[in-house]
């Protein structure tokens, strides 16, 4: 097993429009100097010519963001308003190009004479992992959009969803309306995820979930979203894998925290009613009007045995941990990524800890992406940074096959074809539509040391020779 190493705690844009009508030109040119009329005509015959400058990675809010915007232009658009232009063929040339830098700056300059999707971000700008995904995302539209093979051009927008499940309905709303927008990748949290989905699904915009791991989000056979990870339905793969791999214990004793029950019982039921461990199981329930002092009296009892807190709440997470240091519990102990919060982390010392997310610096496999994210962002990835790059290259994977109007072919195409990312092979069951969870799956295991959480490895390479 590799050794730890690094760690962190946790005005509307629109296309000129025509000039002086046709009509008003010619009784204009009879004034021009000879021989100016014939330039004027010539130079307007090839507007349809000039190249439109490849899309812009925009880092701003989407124009579907604003309630009365109307939909971006398209390529087909910008072509028609340049020959709308005629002979201020020079100013069109500006007004595509002021359009495409509206917050940023090319990707580079050449042919446009390929579709053009846009690829919007959905999350909170105030949500502590939102800027690592928009980096992530920014940095893979960026070096797509500098890849002369590439066959279509990507666009960044952002779509703020408040933080809040109407305020997430109202964003994809409003991105479900704007046929420019490809694709949606969604950035938020179990409780604002799920609100994005039904606007979504009647549109048949494509929803590529990053983060989110709610139950809520098992009934995508019947939406347009593809979960992108492993859920809480699933178990997380790392620590099962840890248990069953390395500590390999006579018994675990799963902690069921009732003050958080229903996020707890995905984690209970997995490796209870489902058998995921190996080991004999056995489940300490303890209500949210108590703390842990008893369940961990009766674990210590044999203190060999594993641990696996099943709850989500990092204070409860970081009372359990103090109640079983104090008990004299010696086993291995376990839990999912949403107790790392600074409560846990100041008591949690030598937990095993599973995540949907790698350290990009830490790990072998995205060393590269990391290199290149600090080149660009002048910082190191953190959380979720390399999960939201793969999602906008698994987007544009699929986005190469569909075509130019292809957004409703887009999840079957994706679901067909596995795609190899630097985080997770992105493969789905073919009858539940589940993300897989059996080799490569996104799982990765990280240890609580000195207050902040550490990347230990890959769930994959659990128990593996090293």
């Amino acid at each position: 097993m590799s050794k730890p190493s690094r760690s962190w705690a946790p005005g509307r844009h629109r296309p000129h429009g025509p000039g002086p009508g046709l009509g008003r030109i010619h009784r204009a040119a009879l004034d021009l100097p000879e021989g100016l009329p014939a330039l004027v005509a010539a130079r307007a015959a090839r507007v349809l010519d000039l190249p439109v400058p490849d899309p812009t990675v925009i880092a701003g809010p989407s124009p579907a963001d604003a309630p009365d915007a109307p939909p971006s232009p398209t390529r087909r658009r910008l072509l028609t308003a340049g020959a709308a232009l005629g002979v201020t063929a020079a100013a069109g040339t500006g007004a595509w190009w002021q359009w495409g830098r509206r917050s940023g700056a090319s990707a580079n300059t050449g042919s446009a004479r390929r579709p053009r999707h846009v690829v919007s971000l959905l999350g909170s700008p105030d949500e502590p992992f939102f800027t690592a995904h928009e980096r992530g995302a920014h940095l893979a539209v960026e070096q797509h959009n500098q890849d002369a093979r590439r066959t279509v051009d990507l666009v960044l927008h952002m779509a703020d969803d408040r933080g809040t499940a109407a305020g997430s309905a109202e964003a994809a709303a409003r991105l479900a309306a704007d046929p420019d927008v490809s694709v949606v990748i969604a950035a938020g949290t179990n409780a604002t995820v799920p609100a994005a989905l039904p606007p979504c699904t009647k549109a048949r915009l494509t929803v590529l979930v990053t983060r989110a791991d709610t139950e809520e989000l098992n009934v995508v056979s019947t939406t347009t979203a593809l979960v992108l990870r492993s859920t809480r339905t699933s178990g997380p793969p790392a620590v099962l894998r840890y248990l069953n791999r390395v500590v390999k214990p006579a018994r675990t004793v799963i902690v069921h925290d009732l003050a958080t029950e229903a996020e707890s019982l995905p984690t209970v039921r997995i490796t209870t009613v489902h058998d995921k461990l190996h080991s004999e199981t056995a489940v300490e329930e303890v209500s949210a009007d108590e703390d842990f002092t008893k369940a961990a009296r009766r674990i210590a009892a044999r203190p060999r045995d594993a641990v696996l807190f099943a709850g989500v709440s990092p204070d409860r997470a970081a009372a359990c941990a103090r109640a079983l240091r104090n008990a004299g519990h010696q086993g291995a102990r376990v839990a999912g990524e949403h107790v790392l919060g600074a409560p846990f982390l100041a008591v949690g010392e030598d937990w095993r800890i599973g995540t949907g997310y790698t350290d990009a610096s830490a790990d072998p496999r995205t060393k590269a992406f990391a290199a290149a994210f600090r080149a660009r962002h002048e910082r190191a990835p953190g959380p979720w940074a390399a999960e939201a790059y793969d999602a906008v290259r698994f987007a544009a994977h699929g986005l190469a096959s569909v075509g130019d109007d292809g957004r409703s072919a887009l999840r079957s195409e994706l679901l067909r074809r596995p795609w190899q990312g630097i985080t997770r092979l992105m493969s789905f069951d073919a009858t539940s539509q589940y993300f897989g969870v059996e080799d490569d799956s996104g799982g990765f295991l990280f240890r609580v040391n000195g207050g902040a959480a550490r990347f230990v490895t890959r769930s994959d390479d659990l128990g593996k020779k090293t």
